[in-house]
Order: C-alpha cells, then sequence, then structure tokens
C-alpha cells in the first residue's frame, strides 16, 4: 500500500465491506482501499466447516464480550466476532436465512420493503445449479441420520414441510440452507474478493486497524489507522463507506465525533455530530441450549475432533468437518397470535454449551432456541479515546419479561417436538436444562442463568427516516457528507434471520446507492 489518496475507503473486509469493495472496484477507472483489522483467512478453522469453533478466543476472534448483564445473573456474554478477512462470515454457523417479508416491509424505509430487497437477494445467490450470485447457497452434503431425524420430528409434531424455509415463508422445517461450497466454508472474502483481488484498483489492507475518521467542516475526508505499527492516514476524493459490524462502526462514529455529545465528552472526544442513537438500540438473537445424550451407540458429529476427519477434508473436502453443526433448523410460532415464527430451533448433533468452551463425556445432541423477535435492547459506548480499548457492550438480555416467557414456551415446545418420532427412539437423558425443570420459574431462573446469543448483533446505528435515525435511507450518516454505513449495525429492526444474508444485502445496495449518487453528484 504506497497511495495516500484513493476514490473509495472501506472500512471492514466483513459480510458486507466485501460486497462493497468488490461492487466498488469493478469500475477500473476508481481505485479502492479496503482496509481490515484481521489478516488472510488461510486457516484450517476457517475453510473447513465444523472448524470454527476452533476460532473462538484465538486470533480471527476481537473476542468480544458484555457488561455483566443486570438480567442474566450478573454475567458476561461472550461475542465472538470475525477478525480475519471475510468477517463474521469468516467464522458464523454458515446458516442462510433471508427472513420474513413482513421484517422488510415493517421497517417502512423507502427503498427497503421485500419486492425492493427479493431482487437483490436473488443476485446474490448461487445455488450450484441456477443463479449466477456470488454467494453459494447449498445444504450440507451428508447430513447426520439425527439432523434428518429432528426434521421429521418436527414436522410429525405439526410443523410445515417445507423445504424452502430461507424466506420470505419461514414456517416450517428442513435440513439448513448453508453457504458451503465443495464442501468448504464459503464466506464473502471467498466470493468476493478472490475474483477481484486481482483488479489494480483495489488494494486490500489486512493488519490494519482504523483509529477514526478524519472529518473537516462537515465532510468525511479520510481515515487514520494503524499499520505495521505505524499510524497513517489515507484521504477519500469521493466517499468512505463503514463496514465494522455492530460493535466495531458504532465505536468509530464515536471515535470520530459522531455520537451522543455528552457521552463524548465525558470520555474525552470532541463532538462533530450529536447524534444520541449511535451505540443504541443494539439487538441480538437471545439463545438457550438444550441437550440431550445419544443412544448408545451413536455418535453424531461428537468424534469430530478426531484427526482422521480433519485428514479426510484435507484430501477429499467431506466427512465430519464438512459440517456446519447447525444441519437442521425449524421455524416455529408460539403462540396462534403471531404473523410469522418467533423462534428458530436449531438442531446440532453434537453437545454445546458456552460457545463450545464445555465439553460432555458422551455423545449428545443439541437443539438451540433462538428469539427472533426480542423486546430487549441495549447499548454500545467507547469507554476512551483510545480507539484500541474494546467498546462497553451491553445487551440488557432478559430485561423484557416478554422474553423470558417466549423462551418458556419455546422450550416447552423443543420438548413436544424432541418426543415426536422418530427422534425420541435415538435419545436418552436430557442434560439441559434437565427433567427436574419443568415449572415457570425454575425455567426463568435457568434461562437467565444460562442464556446466550445466536452471535446476530445489529441495529446500533439504524437506518430510517425519522431526523434522530443515524442513517438515512440511503446509508448515509446524518450530519456528515461522503460517509455511509453498510452492515448489520444499520438494520432498522432486526430481522427473522441469520444475520450475515441480510448484511451482504446491505452491502451490495450501499454500492448501488454510492454508484447512483455519484452519478446525480456534480
Amino acid at each position: 500500500m504506497t497511495d495516500s489518496e484513493y476514490d473509495y475507503i472501506v472500512v471492514g473486509a466483513g459480510s458486507a465491506g466485501c460486497a462493497v469493495a468488490e461492487r466498488l472496484s469493478a469500475d477500473p477507472t476508481e481505485s479502492v482501499l479496503l482496509i481490515e483489522a484481521g489478516r488472510g483467512d488461510r486457516h484450517l478453522s476457517v475453510r473447513a466447516p465444523l472448524g470454527y469453533s476452533g476460532q473462538f478466543g484465538k486470533a480471527t476472534d476481537w473476542a468480544f464480550e458484555t457488561e455483566p448483564e443486570p438480567h442474566c445473573a450478573q454475567r458476561r456474554i461472550p461475542q465472538p466476532r470475525g477478525k480475519v478477512l471475510g468477517g463474521t462470515s469468516a467464522m458464523n454457523a454458515m446458516v442462510w436465512v433471508r427472513g420474513s417479508s413482513h421484517d422488510y416491509d415493517s421497517w417502512n424505509v423507502p427503498g427497503w420493503s421485500w419486492a425492493d430487497v427479493e431482487p437483490v437477494f436473488r443476485r446474490i445467490e448461487n445455488d450450484g445449479h441456477s443463479g449466477t450470485g456470488p454467494m453459494y447457497v447449498t445444504r450440507v452434503a451428508q447430513p447426520t441420520d439425527e439432523a434428518t431425524r429432528f426434521v421429521a420430528a418436527a414436522r410429525n409434531a405439526g410443523e410445515a414441510a417445507n423445504d424452502d424455509i430461507s424466506g420470505p415463508q419461514l414456517d416450517g422445517a428442513a435440513l439448513s440452507p448453508v453457504t458451503i461450497w465443495r464442501g468448504q466454508r464459503w464466506s464473502t472474502a471467498r466470493a468476493y474478493l478472490d475474483s477481484a483481488s486481482r483488479r489494480r484498483n483495489l488494494t486490500v489492507a489486512t493488519g490494519s486497524t482504523v483509529h477514526q475518521v478524519v472529518i473537516e467542516r462537515g465532510n468525511a475526508v479520510g481515515v487514520r489507522f494503524g499499520h505495521r505499527r505505524q499510524l497513517r492516514q489515507v484521504r477519500a476524493r469521493r466517499e468512505i463507506i463503514l463496514c465494522a459490524g455492530a460493535f466495531g462502526t458504532p465505536q468509530l462514529l464515536q471515535l470520530s465525533g459522531i455520537g451522543p455529545a455528552d457521552h463524548l465528552r465525558r470520555v474525552g472526544i470532541l463532538p462533530i455530530v450529536d447524534s444520541p442513537n449511535v451505540g443504541a438500540n443494539l439487538t441480538d438473537h437471545p439463545a438457550t441450549y438444550m441437550n440431550w445424550e445419544l443412544m448408545p451407540g451413536r455418535v453424531g458429529l461428537s468424534d469430530a475432533g478426531h484427526p482422521r476427519w480433519a485428514l479426510r477434508w484435507l484430501l477429499r473436502r467431506n466427512g465430519k468437518l464438512a459440517s456446519n453443526f447447525m444441519e437442521a433448523l425449524a421455524h416455529i410460532r408460539t403462540t396462534d397470535t403471531l404473523t410469522a415464527p418467533d423462534f428458530q430451533l436449531i438442531c446440532g448433533p453434537a453437545y454445546i454449551w458456552d460457545f463450545a468452551r464445555a465439553a460432555y463425556p458422551r455423545p449428545a445432541m443439541a437443539v438451540i432456541q433462538s428469539y427472533w423477535t426480542p423486546q430487549s435492547t441495549g447499548s454500545v459506548q467507547i469507554r476512551s479515546a483510545d480507539p484500541t480499548e474494546a467498546p462497553r457492550i451491553r445487551l440488557n438480555q432478559m430485561q423484557a419479561g416478554s422474553d423470558v416467557k417466549a423462551f418458556i414456551r419455546a422450550i416447552r415446545r423443543t420438548r413436544e417436538i424432541v418426543a415426536a418420532e422418530p427422534l425420541a427412539s435415538i435419545l436418552g437423558k436430557e442434560i439441559h436444562p434437565g427433567p427436574a425443570v419443568r415449572s415457570d420459574a425454575d425455567l426463568e431462573r435457568w434461562i437467565r442463568e444460562t442464556s446466550g446469543t445466536t452471535g446476530h448483533p445489529a441495529c446500533s446505528a439504524r437506518m430510517g427516516t425519522d431526523p434522530d435515525s443515524v442513517l438515512d435511507e440511503r446509508l448515509r450518516v446524518r450530519g456528515v457528507q461522503h460517509l455511509r454505513v453498510a452492515d448489520a449495525s444499520a438494520f432498522p429492526a432486526i430481522p427473522r434471520a441469520n444475520t450475515n444474508a441480510p448484511a451482504i444485502l446491505f452491502g451490495e445496495r450501499c454500492a448501488q446507492f454510492v454508484r447512483e449518487d455519484a452519478n446525480v453528484t456534480p
């Protein structure tokens, strides 16, 4: 990286950032700098789909955690996020669910209804047979028997038989749509950057942490960032696009003087734009984790750590490391009054607890309850003017009593499904929460003491039509020229989705907006 000026600067090579950089650099007359704090993704734990738990707490993980959560027994809840080319698309479970049409229509933002975004999703997707999009969306090639039995049991228990549960109609049980291609994880680094890396007008700077957006007279003109132990500054002739995620983007905005003015002054930042909602409205999909022992003779994926499976994947790109663990889904409504599902039940044929930091001595199967429509929201705030200090993250998880009640309903519905055949006969005792935890009071205690998240933080720099929203409907930061945001922080409200898909959608649409606005702006 030798230039000091580019047409466009994109901060963050994650789900949205890779899409933005590729689409903008498709014009060979314009230069694009893509800045990523992490490094390359040539790791077994990245490329082999089932290896992602090996990234938690390691070099490719930002390893965030929340402040002590007051409604969850004062626990700090882990928040793994990808610090690598591809961002969290390089360390997620690869489930591809776009969301319900109700989600996008209810945003009430011009240009963002389901009718507006559905053609963009189709442009993104490629199932290997039809469609020409960059993101391969397939199924696990060799799903476990436990996963297929879960789908059959959910259907026998009354859930719809719907093989296309990616949206807009979500109800039903099916094997998971996943971003895996020929046995390998298909992150946005693979989908977008591999094809663009040979372009002379695209520069990718890894190992570079952005400290601040430089703003002069109301215009975003450049960024300061650390690279190889040096502080550098580069300028943007046209625009800067922040794609640093639901934690990193509000942190960068605040470090740059855009945020709640009182808080910025308290931590030593001179406010440039008083934008109280920068870092507010943080929303995630909270989750609980139920586990059952498998009957003797069954192993599921519990032996996937054996070296033979790594060797098989390296030689053939198949076997147990080609699984995403979350092989099957059931999208359920826990009350009859809902217009769309409120929970995603996720079946994984192995024990899971505390982001894979705990083990169990016998083969097991997990069913995760991921809550799509929580009412509790939190915040992201910088602690100081030091850009290397992690922000203060508060989820306020389970603050709303209605969230706890919804989980109680989902846990009971999960028990009904696993009691159905052909699943019940292959399961042994319930490990978590355990057969003794049945009353509302006991379930609530267990939920507050053990719940985590699905790893879908969003909405912390939300887009909207109201003047208090951080972004307008074309993802422009209010109060600053030539600065946009494209990542999950921009969601007006969290959708019923695995957020990788809508994050890429925001990257695609942002690049489209930049192009359109460049053609009409003098």
